[in-house]
């Protein structure tokens, strides 16, 4: 066994050394040539313990285990964990230790200041700000190191909630020069937060002005919160308690999942166009989401935030696969819009994994930043493709009478423009048409085999915008102008009328059901534009799609 052991350890040293760029020897660590950050996480033994008031005497001469990991990784447990690290070097210099997670609960390092006695740095996240022996938001401890005399470091780790991170050696100069860098970064990421959030306000309440748009502006806002939390910005906004400070830092994270599953709601067609129980599961995780962050701070436990933890997962999974199974089905989806949403949460999703130890990724930040920084490409592309079908709608909206006026002209009478006797005749036909149009405000129920297969191929494309006349004439193995005479022969309606109207009526279907309120209604039947929406139901109804939801 003692064989076994000292072999493993012996591989460890080997493989440590030439990853690291670090020697190792019987007195610990050497330091003498390191001038910046090193990772001494793989180097570390620890010892765990279900007894929190065990002293760091009572310790020492315990069995330490060796922990090879390249991070410091552990589940959710009551678990007090111990570590320690052996360091020296050849010269008298002052050193940095660093641990990179501010959401550990308790966090204390044992320096050992000669006489077998040690000095205690205090900290960790349930310890309030001032009765911490270090100023920024995650541990880090100076300590001296004198020439050729080892030094024996002890961590002490309790924490019920899951936690990854990493033991950082650094000389001091270089912890100030890291401590400098890491600053710029979390500014220049908060900036880009608050830009990308602006940005998706604007589009969200003066260009696009849907629910879904809304919604995910308010996600977006909610991610922000989120990261305000994990830098432990926001509990004390709202008190001076640490526990509860903390306490309040997790619950946008706790919560995250609840404005994905709304948003979910806003983007896919989940009430019409998937299998109801999926509305019912969605629900219940909604429900299970509070009830969990109930008992969380009611009875604080690794249980609970274990359950929460799986309890998002799951509901993140089940987004993705809700998308998956919308592109199956072939479910029409703003592209820009969409994938900001599905990459924008993939970091958190990882981000949980890891905690569950179902992952061991060190990416995960930056997938997060990426996300963020994606955001902001995703919706400039989004702004310039809004701006760039909006003119077609409008000359569509100004002008529907003169479009369906002129789909009234056969290709023959189009080509035959040599004789002037027709030539005006068709200028005299124009312009009775214009004058005379006159809409139907009522469709009667398809009675023919013709109309009802037409019905069926508008209804399978309604939430198509881009569906037109070319799509239903080669739906039908007809040309447009066939199309056109046979739709005006039973209808006296042009295709695109036809279209429309059959747009518009499912339109008031929707609302007299209330499947949405008018923005979402009118995305679902087809028209990108609420104003030309509300413009062509007001020509055909009589009154607003406003008016109509308060008389039906």
């Amino acid at each position: 066994m003692l064989i076994s052991q000292f072999l493993k350890r012996i591989v460890l040293l080997i493989v440590c050394f030439y990853f690291n760029g670090l020697s190792v020897s019987a007195k610990g660590i050497d330091l003498s040539k390191t001038t910046s950050p090193i990772d001494i996480s793989s180097f570390v033994e620890y010892y765990e313990t279900n007894n929190v008031k065990l002293t760091l005497r009572d310790i020492q001469h315990r069995q330490f285990i060796a922990h090879p990991q390249k991070a410091i990784h552990f589940g959710f447990s009551d678990v007090t964990r111990w570590f320690k690290v052996t360091l020296y070097s050849s010269k008298t210099t002052n050193w940095s230790f660093e641990c990179g997670n501010p959401l550990i609960e308790y966090f204390d390092v044992f320096i050992p200041n000669g006489n077998n006695n040690f000095d205690i740095i205090r900290g960790g996240c349930f310890v309030a700000k001032e009765k911490r022996n270090y100023s920024s938001n995650h541990p880090i401890v100076l300590f001296p190191l004198l020439a050729n005399q080892p030094k024996t470091l002890y961590i002490k780790i309790t924490s019920q909630r899951g936690f990854y991170t990493k033991f950082l050696v650094m000389p001091e100069k270089a912890q100030e020069i890291k401590s400098r860098s890491d600053d710029r970064r979390n500014w220049f990421f908060d900036g880009v937060q608050l830009f990308g959030n602006l940005l998706i306000g604007i589009i969200a309440f003066f260009l696009l002005k849907t629910n879904a748009y809304s919604v995910f502006a308010f996600y977006s806002f909610c991610i922000s919160i989120t990261v305000l939390g994990y830098h432990e910005s926001l509990g004390d906004l709202f008190t001076s308690n640490p526990i509860l400070s903390s306490l309040i830092n997790t619950f946008p994270y706790r919560l995250l999942v609840v404005p994905e599953i709304v948003l979910t709601f806003y983007i896919l067609p989940i009430t019409t166009q998937f299998p109801r129980w999926i509305k019912w599961y969605l629900y219940f995780i909604i429900l299970a989401t509070f009830t969990l962050l109930f008992a969380i701070c009611v009875d604080y436990n690794w249980k609970w935030i274990k359950m929460n933890v799986w309890n998002s997962v799951l509901a993140e999974i089940t987004i993705l696969l809700l998308f998956v199974y919308a592109y199956y089905k072939k479910i029409k989806l703003e592209g820009y819009f969409v994938c900001s949403f599905l990459f924008s949460f993939l970091g958190f999703l990882f981000l949980q994994l890891r905690l569950l130890q179902v992952i061991d990724f060190d990416w995960i930040h930056h997938i997060i930043f990426l996300a963020e920084m994606s955001k902001i490409v995703f919706f400039i592309f989004l702004v310039f493709h809004f701006f760039k079908r909006i003119q077609p709608e409008k000359v569509e909206a100004n002008t529907p009478v003169l479009v369906n006026t002129i789909a009234d002209f056969s290709e023959e009478e189009l080509i035959e423009t040599s004789n002037v006797d027709k030539e005006q005749n068709k200028k005299n036909k124009l312009n009775k048409a214009l004058k005379t149009t006159k809409r139907e405000h009522v469709l009667s129920p398809p009675d023919d085999v013709f109309l009802q297969r037409i019905d069926e191929i508008i209804e399978n494309k309604l939430s198509d915008s881009t569906f037109n006349i070319v799509d239903l004439a080669d739906a039908l193995n007809l040309s447009a102008v066939q199309l056109r005479r046979k739709l005006k022969i039973q209808t006296n309606q042009t295709t695109v009328e036809y279209i429309r109207n059959y747009r518009l009526k499912k339109a008031a279907e929707l609302l007299k059901n209330r499947n949405g309120n008018i923005s979402d209604v009118a995305f679902q039947v087809g028209f990108e534009s609420l104003s030309y929406f509300t413009k062509v139901f007001q020509e055909f109804y009589g009154k607003s799609p406003s008016d109509w939801l308060k008389t039906h």
